[in-house]
């Protein structure tokens, strides 16, 4: 992935540490660092409110291990930044714990007060979740072949 650039100019730093830092004892740092109505938004979950976000947050690691963020970009323009990442985990029940990678960008909102008030995730479901799934591959590459035109 080369060598990370980080312009963060420290609006969206501590939201990013704690995707950094993400363990299931730390949830309760979201109320210092979210607005009371948050709204987290990613391809499977739509959650309004800290207890709403605190429990997304808390149930990956119902699913995964080891779940680890690696930012590689940051850029901010007035209340919004953008975080690009790399992320890694194993699923603990699809693939049978085998390393899983998503690559994507999160886009936050920040309040006046500096707090996050929207978090939305970006990254493509269908070619970094069910693609992996044997049971769909076939059916969506066929699909994405005959959309696109490309042979390939």
């Amino acid at each position: 992935m080369g060598s990370a650039v980080m312009t963060d100019d420290g609006r969206c730093h501590a939201w990013r540490t704690f995707l950094e830092t993400l363990r299931p004892d730390g949830m309760d740092r979201i109320d210092a660092l979210a607005a009371p109505d948050i709204h987290y938004h990613d391809p499977f979950v739509d959650a309004r409110g800290r207890a709403s976000v605190k429990r997304v947050f808390s149930r990956v690691f119902d699913d995964i291990e080891d779940p680890r963020y690696t930012f590689t970009h940051c850029a901010c323009d007035g209340d919004t930044c953008f975080l690009r990442w790399h992320f890694t985990c194993r699923p603990k029940s699809i693939r049978r714990g085998l390393p899983w990678i998503c690559d994507g960008v999160t886009e936050i909102r920040l309040d006046a007060e500096g707090r996050v008030l929207a978090h939305w995730e970006h990254w493509d479901s269908g070619e970094q979740v069910y693609e992996k799934l044997p049971v769909l591959r076939a059916i969506i590459r066929t699909v994405k072949r005959r959309i696109s035109g490309w042979p390939g």
